[in-house]
């Protein structure tokens, strides 16, 4: 195993480009499960470690109190249990909450758990519309979804996490799921964030649906969304079979064995109140 070691993260950059292969690691808390044997790395292995910059860190308001910013290089529990995350983005809080065990969140960084592509906080991520500020362009942010869109070698080194705040500060109407098989640990079959526009006391409106899965990068579920404003009618089965092959055109697995998108369509269906059968006129 090579490691090379940064003294910025613009260095950790130039470094894994520098040597094809290379990949950015903080707190390697999955980096093992990439591997063929898991006591071992792979013939090759080259390394470029993040812990020590402390430039990757940092929780706060930016943009002139319009965004709330979060390094890529801080922990997992220390983003679940920041104040202004809590205030602002309780979601991405409520996510982390069921990401593993309190050791794993305290060795596990944002950064990686994003870059991973389908770890438990990108569904929350993308339907609180956060933005990816790299390290060579910082000015040039990208929507969370553009960035994960990258080619896996070619991924670009994370600097932090943008997220708009709303109008008077007050955080979105969301809710995050995590499905698994009823086994002792079982890993989880699906990960799903949706988020609500308008006042629940006067109607809302689902507005943003994310979804990943093991091996399923995370994915904004616009053809879902779409069936939703198109059949707001519908309800009980209809409702669900609609939603079944809106998400299988967002591309969750559909059919035996693992049939993603029936999972996804009950989770939506359930939290829109669709299950039921229309109320009689």
């Amino acid at each position: 195993m090579q490691l090379l070691w940064p003294d910025s993260p613009a260095h950790a950059q130039a470094l894994r480009d520098a040597h094809p292969g290379a990949r950015f690691v903080a707190g390697a808390t999955a980096l093992q499960q990439e591997w063929g044997d898991r006591h071992r790395a792979p013939q090759g292995c080259c390394l470029v470690p993040l812990h020590a910059l402390e430039a990757l860190r940092g929780i706060g308001l930016a943009d002139g109190g319009r965004t709330l910013r979060i390094g890529a290089g801080c922990a997992l529990e220390t983003v679940r249990t920041h104040p202004l995350v809590i205030a602002h983005a309780p979601l991405l809080a409520q996510a982390l909450d069921q990401l593993g065990a309190l050791g794993v969140r305290h060795l596990g960084t944002l950064g990686g758990n994003v870059g991973w592509r389908w770890g438990d906080s990108t569904p929350a991520l993308l339907v609180l519309d956060a933005q990816a500020e790299g390290v060579l362009a910082p000015d040039q942010r990208l929507p969370l979804a553009q960035w994960l869109a990258a080619p896996v070698p070619a991924l670009p080194l994370l600097a932090a996490l943008h997220i708009p705040l709303l109008p008077g500060c007050q955080p979105p109407q969301a809710v995050f799921e995590k499905a698994a098989v009823r086994a002792a640990f079982a890993p989880a079959r699906l990960r799903l964030a949706l988020r609500w526009s308008g006042i629940p006391a006067c109607g809302r409106t689902l507005s943003h649906a994310a979804a990943a899965a093991p091996g399923l990068p995370a994915r904004l579920l616009v053809h879902a969304l779409a069936w939703l404003q198109q059949n707001a009618g519908l309800h009980g089965a209809w409702a669900l079979d609609g939603l079944r092959e809106a998400c299988a055109d967002d591309g969750l697995p559909i059919g035996h064995p693992e049939d993603l998108a029936h999972l996804a369509a009950r989770l939506i269906a359930g939290h829109c109140g669709l299950l039921a059968p229309a109320p009689l006129p």
